[in-house]
């Protein structure tokens, strides 16, 4: 698997800070247990130490963001299923009016980029 490098370093520095977006996202999509919400990050290209993961967990319970339960069905051993809150919900949108935000001068960025001129020498 190739992966990107920036001023060497494999991600670029706030690719940390996307983790949690990410994260309510994917809860969004369902009630999820930890090990899938770890592969969904992985696909986003967003690798996160499982224990990290579990840590922002903990703390998004505790401040009411997602609620869990032990899901007992099935063979196997238990697994925590977490799932967004009405306060989750909340959250997911605050991110995704930002991300609109951040687009829209993200593309205001990268179109003054395009204009500088190119030092050939």
């Amino acid at each position: 698997m190739s992966h990107k490098h920036y001023h060497g370093h494999r991600h670029p520095p706030r690719v940390r800070g996307l983790v949690l977006p990410w994260l309510l996202l994917a809860l969004a999509r369902g009630p999820t247990h930890g090990y899938q919400l770890l592969e969904q990050l992985v696909g986003a290209g967003l690798p996160v130490d499982p224990g990290i993961l579990y840590r922002t967990l903990r703390t998004l319970e505790d401040e009411g963001t997602v609620i869990s339960a032990w899901d007992t069905e099935g063979t196997g051993p238990a697994r925590r299923v977490y799932r967004l809150t009405d306060q989750g919900w909340e959250l997911l949108a605050t991110w995704a009016r930002y991300f609109e935000d951040l687009r829209e001068k993200l593309g205001e960025f990268l179109r003054a980029y395009g204009e500088l001129p190119r030092d050939t020498g």
